[in-house]
């Protein structure tokens, strides 16, 4: 497919309303084989499609943090470790643990089950900036990019993110998605949304007409965050510090520069906030068009999120997102 086509391999244009709602029956009846939910938006996934990543996996190094350890702190900042507030009193076999105080700094909650309060917004000097003349080989170029974030992240790689995660697809894309960090599977792979939500997702760039291979996917960082719970000990997967998303959230700007995408989808609000420079609540601004650097920008709901909320409601304002953006797309960006 040529830079700018939003055709298929068989020349037909992505499915309208009609064709969208008759492939929904269809793709349903395999939802509970492909996503082990009861119910769920979209419809069967295809088999693997076999796209290589961009980056290759980064040397593992010796674990260096051991549960409740430290970090050493850097210039970019580091994740919290403070662990979480016991509740006095807790029912056995309950989590003891109280709601999070209001972050300060760089410090984060656990993963919240709505995408409200976020804390502070990060203000990001280069979301000002013009975007550069694009390389005349963007595949090349990405090759040194995901180069450089390897070495540049390899003092990070530790027993919780133990490889870069930089992001795959089609150098060329006029349509790139940007989720906020890698998770448990996507660490193990070194490959981003492959987990249930990225099955998810899938079935959503599908529904658009759309596969993995045509569009870019990349998150504002490279390295999974995730906290080891102090009952169970077992790693819960949360979104990156504002310390843990400037390690990598240069080689997204970069990576946006090189593929210089028509259109951005951010996928949950802590994408968002970033991308934007400051924090919103994603129910209020969905479907709404933002900016980032001159690129227009539609924000949607996390994957995970539907998973959760997977409701008629939120699958037809997600579906209304997405539509927006293919007329967007049809239109020339």
């Amino acid at each position: 497919m040529g830079r700018g086509s939003l055709r298929g391999k068989d020349g037909v244009k992505p499915m309208v309303d009609s064709q969208y709602l008759t492939a929904m029956l269809r793709l349903e009846l395999e939802m509970d084989q492909a996503l082990g939910v009861a119910e769920a938006p979209w419809g069967s996934l295809p088999a693997a499609r076999g796209v290589v990543p961009a980056a290759s996996d980064a040397a593992k190094v010796a674990a260096r943090v051991a549960a409740g350890a430290n970090v050493p702190a850097r210039p970019t900042g580091t994740p919290s470790d403070r662990p979480p507030t016991r509740m006095p009193n807790a029912p056995a076999g309950v989590p003891a643990t109280a709601k999070p105080a209001k972050p300060i700094g760089g410090a984060r909650p656990m993963v919240n089950d709505t995408e409200d309060e976020l804390p502070v917004d990060l203000m990001r000097p280069k979301l000002s900036m013009p975007l550069p003349p694009v390389p005349a080989d963007r595949a090349a170029a990405l090759a040194e990019l995901a180069a450089e974030a390897e070495a540049s992240l390899a003092a990070f790689i530790s027993e919780i993110a133990t490889r870069v995660v930089f992001g795959e697809g089609n150098p060329n894309a006029d349509l790139m998605f940007v989720g906020e960090g890698p998770g448990a599977e996507e660490d193990r792979l070194g490959r981003p949304f492959v987990g249930r939500s990225g099955q998810l997702l899938d079935k959503m760039i599908q529904a658009m007409g759309l596969s993995r291979q045509v569009v870019y996917i990349g998150n504002i960082a490279k390295l999974r965050a995730a906290d080891r719970d102090s009952n169970t000990g077992r790693l819960k997967d949360r979104p990156p510090t504002d310390g843990e998303v400037r390690r990598g959230i240069d080689f997204l700007d970069r990576q946006i520069e090189i593929i210089a995408p028509k259109v951005i989808v951010t996928l949950g609000a802590t994408a968002l906030k970033y991308m934007i420079g400051r924090a919103e609540n994603v129910t209020r601004v969905r479907g709404v068009w933002q900016s980032y650097r001159g690129i227009p920008l539609m924000p949607t709901y996390h994957p995970s999120f539907l998973l959760r909320a997977y409701t008629p409601e939120n699958r037809a304002k997600v579906w209304d997102d997405l539509q927006q953006v293919m007329k967007r797309l049809n239109a020339g960006g």
